[in-house]
């Protein structure tokens, strides 16, 4: 690997992983207006351009979030060492998760209440006991990224101490970079990324085609398919950072890799219907979908990857600051955004202008309490390491 690809801050791939972490709050923004209900708040309004919307992001959103996370975990372990990586995982991922999960359900329940308060002067009925908490119905909420991203790193470190103390692990690494290496050059890299959740979502009898990965937001055991799917893409930004030169093919191959996701979306829609279907997929199409849909996702994430690291090749200062706040704004703003929903699912104006000014607002209070309370508060030294309002931005110590 070069020695600039080890020394060097990937600021294109910084945008990659804000951008996978803000588009979530356009995907949660969309949900309120889609027919059938999925989500808690349900809007008067509803809008089939909006749920296409919602389709495309959730076909690549995390996956390329996850590529994104293996490929700096690798980076940090590198720059690090096993400890250091420890210690900084522990105190960027796993803080941020104790601290914040508590505070964002109670936030959740409090809109879900006034949500379904019956109206003023009438009675409503009893709501329904809510289920008991074992490890299958504990609710993560938007927050399951981190807990998931804890178990992923757990499996690295654990890898890597067998590793050393069998000494394979070099063996082992070299040979997995040749295999891996001609498949990204010759562009057959999805075809083969896509077999682990190919395999679990095939054979899981309620999985919902349209819904894509189901999202693993409740209980402490991750369902099959996320942890086939999403390890997976984790594992190969492991594998990218430690072959980073490759992502100089995907720079110049962006090009066919992202008109290949909109043809495949195209065809996906066409085959799984542009409105939601909460059912279980079945019929003969079953394997072509999925295979397809699987291809697809992969697609735009390389294409994002390859298109960013093409454009983007010096410090936007404007990304640089949304990548840093797209941290907090994701962590905070499912609360909000329900909370926002709420206040004009009632109102007789178009879907789509409630839609953007929900979004716009929930991303403006996010900013800005990013800026007043947390950028260079102790919260923003645990989300991105700590900040001094009287230093440049070069001497600001990150990570």
């Amino acid at each position: 690997m070069a020695t600039d690809y080890i020394s060097r801050r990937f600021h294109d791939l910084d945008a990659v992983r804000g951008l996978a972490l803000l588009l979530g709050v356009a995907l949660h923004a969309s949900m309120s207006f889609l027919e059938p209900q999925v989500w808690v708040i349900k809007d008067a309004s509803s809008e089939p351009g909006l749920g296409i919307l919602f389709y495309v992001i959730h076909m690549f959103r995390m996956t390329t979030f996850f590529v994104m996370a293996g490929f700096f975990g690798h980076m940090l372990m590198d720059r690090r060492g096993l400890g250091g990586f420890i210690k900084n995982r522990l105190i960027r991922v796993g803080a941020p998760f104790i601290l914040f999960w508590p505070l964002v359900f109670a936030a959740i329940v409090t809109v879900m209440v006034m949500a379904y308060a019956p109206a003023a002067g009438s009675v409503g009925a009893p709501p329904p006991p809510p289920p008991g908490l074992t490890v299958n119905t504990v609710p993560l909420t938007h927050l399951w990224f981190l807990y998931a991203l804890l178990w992923f790193y757990a499996i690295v470190v654990i890898a890597k101490l067998l590793g050393d103390i069998t000494r394979a692990g070099g063996p082992l690494g070299r040979m997995f970079d040749a295999v891996v290496r001609p498949l990204v050059k010759s562009d057959l890299i999805g075809a083969v990324l896509i077999i682990p959740a190919f395999v679990t979502l095939y054979v899981s009898p309620s999985w919902l085609a349209w819904f894509g990965i189901p999202t693993p937001d409740t209980g402490l055991i991750i369902n099959s398919p996320a942890l086939a799917g999403h390890l997976t893409a984790f594992g190969f930004g492991w594998f990218l950072h430690r072959n980073a030169d490759l992502l100089g093919h995907l720079a110049a191959r962006w090009w066919a890799y992202l008109p290949a996701a909109g043809l495949g979306t195209v065809i996906c829609l066409t085959l799984v219907g542009s409105v939601p279907v909460v059912a279980p997929v079945k019929g003969s199409v079953h394997p072509v979908y999925l295979a397809l849909y699987l291809l697809t996702g992969w697609s735009w994430t390389l294409g994002l990857i390859g298109a960013a690291h093409a454009v983007l090749k010096r410090e936007n200062p404007v990304l640089r600051y949304l990548s840093d706040a797209s941290y907090w704004v994701y962590i905070i703003h499912v609360p909000v955004l329900m909370g926002l929903q709420l206040a004009v699912r009632d109102l007789s104006a178009p879907a789509e202008l409630k839609f953007a000014g929900v979004l716009l607002v929930t991303v403006m209070i996010g900013l800005a309490t990013y800026q007043t309370m947390v950028r260079y508060s102790f919260i923003g030294a645990i989300l991105n390491g700590r900040r001094s309002k009287s230093k440049t931005r070069a001497q600001e110590v990150t990570a």
